[in-house]
């Protein structure tokens, strides 16, 4: 029963982490305009699949669309044209591709000639959506394919979102009024005259390791989807390392603000960082209070540490931090794809970090 509230605790200090909602586009599909048509006419943007479908963020750079020709009856349809109507205000670029395609304003045709039984043509196009938008706005790309037999006309709708500046200068007041709290405790209660020499040198070496060596691994190893083991299980080990050694109240809060101090210097960050790396510190000291002064002392507690930190890294990263300073919003699947990844590395890094923090202390006594 003591565990089952320890843990319902601990998600719920995860889910109190803000967050930003992402947001998913609709689609109106292409539809057939009788029942034997032999056409289907679908759009995909943008084509990177990590990111929200159908959704554009204004001040973005160029984003790449494409478009789907394809021939589902058994014979071959001749003379095939497709003319693409793109919504006002949105840019589009043409880039080279083997179908002939002429842009005139807003409208591009391409002659695609003769596509054989149940093949497929597509068109490429590059899209910028406009620079700044007061209002979230539904547009629509009007698709009208024709042949020597038919014609198809459909539409695909698009939401283009303003870009979320309002967010950014309340992330950075959000992220300075924690460190300024977090700087009055420290001096109210007197935490910080508790660290000693010995500690704070302990804490800025394994700082700079996780700032500066794990960092510079992590951008030589590109593991795709999976990168986010490369970094959590170094950063967690190295964490439940320092707690165990330090052993005093704020450790992780201090160890993450020196990296990002460091990584300030080293690779440069943006103030609004500083709220990303204490929130880490402090879900991990919020945990170490709640579980009595439990500095990962136990195979549990370093694992509920290293998949704390974890998931809140990795959710105020994506639904936050990446829609604020990147405008991109990732697509829902992926942010719980990559959360499973970076718990993963949280539980592997916690049990390494136990492990490797008893040996220290034998070693050391």
């Amino acid at each position: 029963m003591r565990y089952a509230t320890i843990i319902a605790l601990l998600i719920i200090s995860i889910l109190l982490v803000p967050v930003s909602v992402s947001v998913e586009g609709n689609t109106i599909t292409a539809e057939n305009t009788a029942p034997d048509q032999a056409l289907t006419v679908t759009m995909d943007i943008p084509l990177n699949k990590d990111m929200a479908v159908d959704v554009l963020v204004a001040g973005h750079s160029w984003e790449r669309a494409r478009i789907n020709i394809e021939n589902n009856a058994d014979e071959t349809l001749t003379n095939v044209y497709v003319k693409v109507e793109v919504p006002e205000y949105v840019e589009i670029s043409i880039p080279t591709q083997p179908v002939s395609i002429e842009q005139t304003d807003q409208a591009i045709t391409a002659t695609i000639g003769d596509i054989e039984p149940h093949g497929l043509v597509t068109i490429l196009l590059d899209v910028k959506p406009p620079g700044s938008i007061e209002f979230k706005k539904d547009v629509v790309f009007s698709i009208t394919a024709t042949h020597d037999t038919g014609e198809l006309v459909s539409a695909h709708q698009v939401r283009i979102i303003p870009p979320p500046s309002w967010v950014t200068y309340l992330t950075i007041l959000a992220s300075l009024l924690l460190f300024i709290g977090i700087i009055a405790a420290v001096k109210r209660f007197g935490i910080l005259e508790t660290f000693t020499t010995v500690d704070l040198i302990t804490i800025a070496l394994i700082a700079a390791l996780i700032a500066v060596v794990f960092r510079y691994f992590s951008k030589l190893v590109n593991l795709g989807w999976f990168d986010g083991l490369v970094i959590a299980i170094p950063t967690v080990a190295l964490m439940i390392v320092a707690l165990q050694m330090v052993r005093k109240p704020g450790t992780a809060t201090l160890l993450f603000t020196v990296v990002l101090l460091i990584s300030m210097v080293i690779w440069g960050s943006h103030i609004m960082w500083l709220g990303f790396y204490l929130l880490e510190g402090v879900t991990v000291d919020l945990l170490v209070l709640l579980f009595k002064m439990d500095y990962a002392d136990r195979r549990l507690t370093a694992v509920i540490y290293g998949v704390a930190r974890s998931a809140t890294a990795t959710l105020v990263f994506y639904m936050l931090f990446a829609p604020v300073e990147w405008k991109i919003y990732y697509a829902t699947w992926y942010i719980l794809l990559q959360l499973g990844i970076a718990c993963s590395g949280g539980l592997i890094g916690g049990l390494l970090g136990y492990e490797t923090a008893v040996k220290m202390s034998g070693a050391r006594l």
